[in-house]
């Protein structure tokens, strides 16, 4: 099994590189309060994970002082966004999504109001068990079929047994195609879900 510090670090990487990307980048590292030097260091590791090396990057991080905490801050402030995003989507408030997205990748893709309805169409298309339709609308507007949604929840009964974080991080190194990192998570909550899973 891997060290806790190894699996914090992975965790920190997937975390940083997908989801608090998408729900805000640096400004969402800011609002956690990581540290000038934790920021650089989480983007030289991205750039060194894109190289393939990935003890550099975790190294990085480490050396960077990222641990629970820092996680923890990282996780809240992107939820927050997120739950904003989710609220103004939900109450068809555009103005309310504007200032949610403000700065972060997602105001780069969803650039009008039209954009704005096809989101919202989508929510609702997916809340209606309409996800084919949802996913058509999303990949039209340059989205992850699965943005917003909870992918393969409902496939592996095993994995209620995660805690909230282990979920979260879990469904962000989904996201990632990180299967590294899926897997020393179920190793890691004793979750043995076999080979075809992990394909």
């Amino acid at each position: 099994m891997q060290s806790k510090s190894f699996l914090i670090a992975i965790a920190a990487f997937a975390l940083t590189a997908t989801g608090v990307q998408a729900y805000g980048g640096a400004k969402i590292l800011g609002r956690a309060g990581l540290t000038e030097e934790q920021v650089e260091a989480i983007e030289e590791a991205r750039e060194l994970r894109a190289l393939g090396d990935h003890t550099g990057a975790r190294n990085k991080l480490l050396e960077a002082g990222i641990d629970e905490e820092t996680l923890r801050s990282m996780r809240d402030a992107a939820r927050e966004v997120k739950d904003a995003i989710r609220e103004a989507i939900e109450a068809d408030d555009y103005e309310a999504f504007k200032v949610a997205v403000a700065d972060a990748p997602l105001a780069d893709i969803i650039t009008s109001k039209a954009d704005f309805e096809q989101l919202v169409e989508a929510h609702e298309m997916r809340m209606a068990g309409e996800v084919q339709v949802a996913s058509e609308i999303l990949d039209e507007l340059g989205l992850e079929p699965h943005f917003g949604g909870h992918p393969h929840r409902g496939d592996m009964p095993q994995l209620q047994e995660l805690t909230d974080e282990q979920r979260e991080t879990l469904q962000v190194a989904h996201q990632a195609n990180d299967r590294a990192t899926i897997q020393a998570i179920l190793e890691e909550a004793g979750i043995d879900l076999g080979p075809r899973h992990m394909h």
